[in-house]
């Protein structure tokens, strides 16, 4: 466990100050998103004033939350409850917790799967918690500007102002093919100098993703057959979504496509 109470200068995120601000209302605010967009350096860089950090990938941890979960929410101060998909029966602890406590900023839990689409998941902490999505950094993000383009002044602006907030924008447009290459994870987007570090490092997380995440959502039956499918899946980014035919092209039963398209989408790959 360790006490958080001041953290690096990363790069700015266009979520924060979404995640300020609800921490500020809610007594749990949960931030969810792929595993490696920067849900953790977030969390310990915005949640305010000492507070324990713990994550459930420590074996330790994750028997507490399974096994003795008052231990581990117990005491006054806030709490960040790190990969929290792990241990989805702890949120009705935590739901106790906030009933008789009722503290904003108390829980900040991060997770790399979607718990609304999470089958063990029987707990919404519904009126007791908010939920925000990190998507892999923007562009904008990238450069350090901690905002995702002109997306941030179209969304705050009334429809009769877009067109010219288009007109505005800089012109330069950039290679789309290299911007696609270097992803938005902010490692090999950032910190990862070619491609040939990016495609090591796309490599060990495709390997984690299929060996371990993944048995946090579901058992896969054939990793195999997974894998071919989520390379179909790849091979039709914009198209429309023909379930028979990916089965067909995958060599994987329409139902089990179902099921493989339903995973991907829930740890927000799809």
């Amino acid at each position: 466990m360790i006490i958080i109470q001041h953290m690096d200068n990363s790069l700015p995120r266009a979520l924060a100050p979404q995640l300020r601000a609800h921490l500020d209302v809610m007594p749990v605010v949960v931030v969810t998103g792929a595993r490696q967009t920067g849900k953790t350096t977030l969390a310990q860089r915005l949640a305010p004033g000492p507070r324990r950090f713990t994550t459930l990938d420590d074996l330790d941890a994750l028997d507490a939350a399974q096994h003795d979960p008052d231990r581990l929410l117990g005491g006054r101060d806030a709490i960040t409850l790190d990969e929290i998909q792990r241990a989805p029966s702890l949120l009705a602890a935590i739901k106790r917790h906030v009933d008789s406590r009722r503290t904003s900023g108390r829980f900040l839990l991060t997770g790399s799967a979607n718990l609304a689409l999470m089958a063990s998941v029987s707990e919404s902490l519904a009126g007791r918690a908010s939920y925000l999505t990190l998507w892999p950094m923007a562009r904008q993000e990238q450069r350090g500007l901690g905002r995702t383009g002109c997306w941030d002044d179209l969304l705050s602006a009334p429809d009769s102002d877009w067109q010219d907030i288009l007109i505005a924008q800089p012109q330069h447009a950039e290679d789309w093919r290299v911007v696609a290459r270097r992803g938005g994870f902010p490692d090999p987007s950032v910190h990862l100098a070619n491609d040939g570090e990016r495609a090591i490092w796309f490599d060990g997380y495709i390997q984690t993703y299929l060996e371990r995440d993944l048995a946090d959502l579901s058992s896969v039956a054939s990793l195999v057959d997974f894998r071919r499918l989520v390379r179909t899946a790849c091979l039709r980014v914009g198209q429309v979504v023909n379930q028979t035919e990916m089965g067909r092209d995958a060599a994987v039963p329409q139902p089990t496509v179902h099921r493989y398209l339903n995973l991907l989408e829930a740890s927000y790959l799809l």
